[in-house]
């Protein structure tokens, strides 16, 4: 394990995803612990961006059409913070 993923104060929001993100969350925790930001980029089914505007150096990644998971990496420190586990919202 190269990388480290905090994600601990979204325990309850991991919890109560549906089965489905259960299973794709597990996924990007585990790439995300092995190959960092670079292994995200290479697994499109991710659809990694990074965000601009207010949340200018968080990333997203998305877990379905629905929901997706906003987080800080740090290359330097070889760290992943879990910014936020949320539906995302569409402008119409």
């Amino acid at each position: 394990m190269n990388w480290e993923v905090v994600d601990y104060k979204f325990k309850k929001e991991i919890d109560n995803l549906p089965i489905q993100c259960k299973k794709k969350y597990a996924a990007f925790k585990y790439i995300s612990e092995h190959s960092g930001l670079k292994g995200l980029s290479n697994y499109s089914g991710f659809k990694l961006e990074q965000l601009k505007g207010r949340l200018k150096g968080v990333y997203s990644v998305r877990l379905n059409i629905a929901y997706r998971i906003l987080f800080i990496a740090d290359e330097e420190k070889k760290l992943i913070e879990v910014y936020e586990i949320s539906k995302h919202e569409y402008n119409q």
